[in-house]
């Protein structure tokens, strides 16, 4: 978000931000937000890994997105109510700024190029929650979860294709709304296939092409 301010904003009202800004620090494990309470401001993830969730009814969670650097959280709460709809959980330390909504709001209605922007990736964000609910094969959602984690967290700073950070099975399988199970048993599968290889509780892309060729796969086959 700085570089998307910096982009978007002249200097004065960079240095306005900057000002009023919060900066917060979280524990591994801890709570940013939590579902249901009230929106007080926007966060952006300075540096650490975070999972976005909501919880269903049977208390089961759904993982929306994972975030990383420079991620953009709290926007869903925008509007209606005023009420956080998801939560928002560090899986490691992270340092997060907090833009307070007084002065998001006077940012906001003051910058049309910064409020336009903003709007399309909140409209690119609906997309891809929307892609998300597409029927398709569980493999699939799975190979597009491994990529999210892949994408959002990074490399392996020694190997560029080992997955810097590994979410848990448990969580894969809140990502893809299925179950442990079913993530144990695809995930042997690709590793057999020799598209990802499984190391301990880690995982390393073998193929990459393959399996960006298998999430992309939008239909059930018949």
């Amino acid at each position: 978000m700085d570089s998307f301010l910096k982009q978007h904003c002249s200097k004065e009202w960079q240095q306005f931000v900057d000002f009023h800004k919060i900066i917060f620090e979280f524990e591994a494990n801890s709570y940013i937000f939590k579902e249901g309470e009230p929106v007080k401001g926007l966060y952006i993830v300075n540096n650490g890994k975070v999972k976005i969730f909501s919880t269903a009814e049977d208390k089961k969670e759904i993982i929306i997105r994972l975030a990383a650097d420079g991620s953009v959280i709290g926007h869903r709460g925008f509007g209606g109510d005023w009420n956080y709809p998801v939560s928002a959980f560090s899986y490691t330390k992270t340092k997060v700024t907090f833009i307070p909504l007084d002065i998001f709001n006077i940012l906001a209605r003051a910058n049309t190029e910064f409020t336009y922007q903003l709007m399309m990736f909140f409209a690119e964000e609906l997309r891809h929650s929307e892609e998300k609910n597409n029927l398709v094969p569980v493999k699939n959602k799975i190979a597009q979860a491994i990529l999210m984690n892949f994408n959002v967290f990074g490399p392996d700073a020694k190997d560029p294709l080992k997955l810097s950070f590994t979410i848990s099975r448990k969580d894969y399988a809140a990502i893809v709304n299925t179950t442990y199970e079913t993530v144990i048993r695809v995930l042997s599968e690709l590793n057999k296939e020799k598209v990802i290889e499984l190391e301990a509780k880690s995982i390393r892309i073998s193929d990459y092409k393959k399996l960006v060729s298998i999430a992309n796969q939008r239909t059930v086959s018949k």
